[in-house]
């Protein structure tokens, strides 16, 4: 069954897989356990279009109009995988987010920059970038999508494929897992600085007060004297 939509059916696979494999990384990577469940609904919406896909063949009478129903519910469920894809990337990308803020909000700014300096000079900067590549997917939501639209002309369409090839030749995942675990490593290092940064404070506000008054009280004494 569905033998003669070999190409349909070898690209909703590659999404299968792909949407599945962000999914569950994006449930391991969720550090507060909010459980945003958009992913699995994208999943569930796609299997639901396949086997109208499989119910169109099945009841086809080699009709025109049937090829077309089946082609139309194959790019249905993918359009759904690339959402759970996307959104997926986009629930790390929050997660990761998060967890830098929680961690970070306890430093100050120069505390993160003595003992974290690469969060300034390359870590948020992608983030920011990433962000940007998300959002713009999101909206263009799939190459696929688009192709077959009269009122997209070839130089837009040039860009959201532009996008698209973007959004999958970088490896976001990875790219954001080692942001966290970078993260995690540099948390001794910070709370060294942050203790550090007290021991001096104490200082400040003990010993020079008190090495103040001793030599105010001598330059008092030869003076008197």
């Amino acid at each position: 069954m569905l033998n003669k939509y070999d190409q349909e059916i070898e690209l909703l696979l590659k999404w299968y897989e792909r949407a599945k494999e962000v999914t569950i990384k994006a449930e391991s990577l969720d550090t507060f356990n909010k459980g945003y469940i958009q992913p699995l609904h994208e999943q569930r919406y796609s299997f639901d279009h396949f086997l109208r896909a499989v119910n169109y063949e099945k009841n086809s009478n080699g009709k025109t109009d049937d090829d077309k129903n089946v082609i139309k519910a194959i790019d249905s469920a993918i359009g759904h995988l690339q959402r759970a894809y996307s959104d997926s990337i986009e629930w790390i990308l929050v997660s990761v987010k998060d967890e830098y803020d929680k961690i970070l909000a306890q430093y100050t700014n120069d505390q993160i920059k003595d003992a974290f300096s690469e969060y300034y000079s390359e870590i948020r900067p992608s983030m920011e970038d990433i962000t940007e590549i998300v959002n713009e997917y999101k909206i263009n939501k799939s190459i696929e999508e688009v192709v077959d639209s009269d009122i997209i002309s070839a130089e837009e369409l040039q860009k959201l494929k532009k996008t698209t090839d973007q959004f999958l030749s970088i490896d976001v995942v990875n790219k954001l897992e080692s942001y966290l675990k970078i993260l995690h490593k540099k948390e001794a290092s910070l709370i060294e600085t942050k203790k550090r940064d007290k021991k001096e404070s104490r200082k400040e506000k003990i010993l020079i007060p008190i090495l103040t008054a001793i030599v105010s009280g001598v330059i008092v004494a030869l003076i008197v004297a």
